[in-house]
């Protein structure tokens, strides 16, 4: 399956490896300062993001969470030993996160 975008938070061969899953004219979403190699040849737009610290936010982000009304769809947690299963299950839209129990 090909992907829409990918989020670059590593850069190097991780994403050198997963640039070719990206359909064509997907975006590249990069946290790493610079286009990833061969990103342009395969006709992805890649986007530079920023962030920056935001202590007060992060805060109301925690109280949301702590009151109940930020909720993260879990969809399946599993052991770490059963990682490929985990895979499998985020690659076919498992309908939340997969968790793995480290």
């Amino acid at each position: 399956p090909e992907l829409d975008a990918l989020a670059d938070t590593v850069g190097g061969p991780s994403v050198q490896r997963l640039l070719g899953k990206i359909r064509r004219g997907g975006v590249v979403g990069s946290l790493i300062y610079g286009e990833p190699k061969g990103a342009a040849e395969r006709g992805l737009e890649v986007r530079a993001i920023r962030a920056r610290s935001d202590s007060e936010r992060l805060a109301s982000l925690v109280r949301a969470v702590a009151d109940g009304n930020l909720l993260i769809p879990i969809a399946k947690r599993l052991p770490l030993s059963e990682i490929r299963e985990a895979q499998r299950l985020a690659e076919a839209g498992a309908g939340g996160k997969v968790v793995i129990r480290v």
